[in-house]
């Protein structure tokens, strides 16, 4: 059976109470570089109650109680050989083991550090996952506390399921196990991730671990909130408004600036201000739209800008009128005036050429064809290539036909 030599569980216990971690027999306390702790501060206390019987499921964020704050999640860490805890224990103070075959142990790494796996934020569930604690690659004895992995005296189940479990590399996950009472004579300093072996062996190198870490709240945070998870004397059918969502609160709901809305926070004991996005809604300062444009009601006048100009103008023989309930009238001030001439031909007139009109000028009409009425002999004409006549000048007219003296060409136009 396993048997951790006097020097490994002397330097173990005395480190701790000194607030260091044990990572080599052949180092006293004051060269230890990594601290530990016997939970004191009321940042490095679990906060929130924590399950007796979890399982062990990867990721699985899990709760003492239904409807309790998530405390804890199962984690497959990769375990990583701390610099300068390379020696060997059948040196004198080594501390080597008295199992069969550690008499004759070759120099190896005898401490290693829980480090978060590379994909953790992607895998995980954990509300605090990506805050700088909770993150890929973290090294858990460089959070000084705000990581840590539950110890088994939190369950009394057997087997304990917050036991940490090393095994060994397969291919870049986790391969054979290497139990607890092996002969490498292994512990864990549940508070900084640290993982001590009494004594190498080449033919076993711990490179994963699963561990329970905790994910709720410290106490610290617990008091400030005025919360414990669940209890406290806070009404227990209340809902909570928060800024993120963490699950620590049975009834809370997340604020989230939707369509429209900016937000901007201003941190602890300052404001969290919502306000218009001056890009998606209009405002009373002016917005521009860029589809389009209705209401249902619109009241007061509708012909003058903000600078008091009219942004509709009225043209030659028009008027522009708005009523208080928001229509604009547009009204023609001209009259329909017609005009009429007759000329008499007083002479023979071939169709090739051109009768002049005294008097007459078809640009005033435009050369409309539909505002103007051209009579020969009381026969009306009709106009355009191939018809009776056209009007190649202000004044004149070419028929497509002779004219004689005494002929009547009456005018008319609109």
């Amino acid at each position: 059976m396993a048997g951790k030599s006097n020097t490994s569980a002397t330097f173990f216990a005395q480190k701790k109470l000194l607030g260091k971690a044990h990572t080599s027999n052949l180092k006293v306390d004051g060269e230890e570089v990594i601290g530990s702790n016997i939970q004191a501060a009321s940042t490095l206390i679990f906060g929130e109650d924590i399950p007796t019987g979890p399982s062990q499921t990867l990721y699985l964020i899990q709760s003492a109680s239904n409807g309790g704050a998530a405390t804890v999640e199962y984690i497959q860490f990769v375990l990583t050989a701390l610099t300068g805890t390379t020696y060997d224990a059948d040196s004198s103070g080594g501390g080597a083991g008295s199992d069969s075959g550690e008499s004759s142990q070759s120099s190896g790494p005898h401490c290693y550090k829980f480090v978060m796996p590379s994909d953790y934020t992607s895998n995980s569930s954990n509300a605090r996952e990506g805050n700088g604690t909770f993150n890929n690659n973290k090294i858990v004895h460089e959070t000084l506390g705000a990581l840590q992995l539950i110890p088994p005296f939190f369950s009394q189940d057997s087997p304990n399921p917050y036991i940490v479990k090393i095994f060994e590399d397969d291919g870049g996950d986790a391969g054979d196990e290497i139990p607890l009472l092996d002969n490498i004579d292994w512990n864990v300093d549940y508070y900084n991730g640290v993982l001590f072996l009494q004594d190498y062996d080449s033919g076993k190198i711990p490179a994963h671990a699963k561990a329970f870490a905790y994910v709720g709240k410290m106490l610290d945070e617990v008091v400030s909130s005025g919360s414990s998870g669940g209890g406290g004397d806070g009404d227990p059918n209340a809902t909570y408004l928060v800024k993120t969502a963490t699950g620590s609160l049975s009834a809370e709901r997340a604020l989230v600036a939707g369509t429209g809305l900016n937000s901007a926070d201003a941190g602890a004991n300052g404001n969290f201000t919502l306000s218009v996005n001056n890009s998606v809604v209009a405002t009373l300062t002016g917005s521009i739209f860029s589809g389009p444009v209705k209401a249902s009601q619109i009241t007061g006048s509708l012909t003058r800008l903000t600078n008091g100009t009219s942004y509709m103008s009225a043209g030659s023989d028009i008027t522009v009128a708005s009523s208080s309930a928001g229509q604009i009238t547009v009204t023609s001030t001209a009259q329909d005036q017609r005009k009429k001439f007759l000329y008499e031909v007083t002479g023979s007139h071939q169709s090739s050429g051109r009768l002049e009109i005294p008097s007459v000028n078809f640009s005033n009409v435009e050369y409309n064809p539909n505002r103007i009425d051209i009579f020969v002999n009381g026969q009306m004409m009709s106009s355009g290539s191939g018809n009776d006549y056209s009007l190649p000048h202000t004044g004149s007219i070419k028929f497509t036909f002779d004219l004689i003296l005494g002929d009547i060409v009456t005018i008319r136009t609109y």
